[in-house]
């Protein structure tokens, strides 16, 4: 993520797009090369078909409950996540207009934004893990539900850093200091390593054994639908101006906390039950996170 949009990108806009979509799949060819050379060290295929679902245990009322909690969290993951995936679409078509790219005479290609944001977004999570670690020293660690709840609150400030950058834009009527964008992606990076590795343990956590696996994969349903709004609100730049445009985002992903909150206060003895051990402090689904 860090290396293919300086290298993509850069080719794209530099040379011509045929050439940076053709890189694209160089290294998608690549990455089915690895993976094939490394299926012999990946675990044996557990059994299917009827043999498998006649072993499956049923789910119990409660087992249930959970499942029914968890999807009921994925809309609000999607209004959360809206900030973060606003930056692989119309945050692209902002930044190449309004950002001061210019650097000793040689303009930056925008898809480099997204190098930036990756390279922040790694040291960020580093960062977060080894809070929580530090903190647990002390303190209990918050419960992943409320550790999702103070990064959506977090990733809210992010829009609000390019709203203030827009309206002085508009007032003093050049163009906005990338320092603006690195502190967005500061924030929104921060706030967004407290959600959505974390939620990714919270979701192995609270599910039932038997379709941990299972649901895991609906999980990531939460960014196809985050994207899916992204998509639409990106057509709302033009008519909405970007000031709007960018507090518009921070609105959503507040409203998201808050309801993430509610969540966290009326369910709490399903997703942070008090007999339970200390909340996993997100290193171990950190690393995974860093790996895909």
């Amino acid at each position: 993520m860090i290396v293919a949009p300086l290298v993509c990108g850069t080719l794209g806009q530099r040379v011509a797009w045929h050439w940076g979509f053709g890189a694209a799949g160089v290294g998608m060819l690549l990455g089915l090369a690895v993976y094939l050379s490394g299926r012999r060290w990946l675990p044996a295929e557990t059994a299917r078909g009827a043999t498998a679902r006649a072993g499956r245990p049923r789910l119990t009322r409660a087992e249930w409950a959970a499942v029914a909690l968890l999807l009921g969290l994925l809309p609000v993951m999607a209004i959360e996540a809206v900030g973060n995936q606003q930056i692989f679409n119309a945050y692209l078509v902002w930044g190449d207009a309004n950002f001061g790219l210019s650097f000793f005479g040689q303009t930056l290609p925008v898809t480099w934004l997204l190098s930036m944001d990756a390279f922040i977004s790694t040291g960020m999570l580093v960062l977060v893990v080894a809070f929580w670690r530090l903190w647990g020293r002390w303190r209990r660690e918050p419960d992943e539900i409320v550790k999702m709840v103070i990064g959506a609150s977090i990733s809210a400030l992010a829009p609000l850093l390019l709203a203030l950058a827009s309206a002085q834009q508009h007032a003093a009527g050049h163009k906005i200091s990338l320092a603006w964008g690195i502190g967005f992606h500061v924030v929104n990076d921060v706030g967004f390593a407290m959600v959505f590795p974390v939620g990714l343990a919270l979701f192995s956590r609270v599910s039932p054994r038997a379709i941990g696996g299972l649901m895991i994969g609906v999980y990531y349903i939460h960014l196809f639908a985050a994207n899916m709004i992204v998509g639409r609100l990106g057509g709302m730049l033009e008519t909405l101006g970007a000031t709007a445009f960018w507090i518009l985002h921070a609105g959503l992903v507040a409203t998201g906390a808050a309801i993430m909150l509610l969540f966290a206060l009326l369910f709490r003895h399903i997703l942070a039950p008090a007999d339970r051990p200390a909340p996993d402090n997100g290193a171990r689904t950190a690393q995974r996170s860093l790996r895909s």
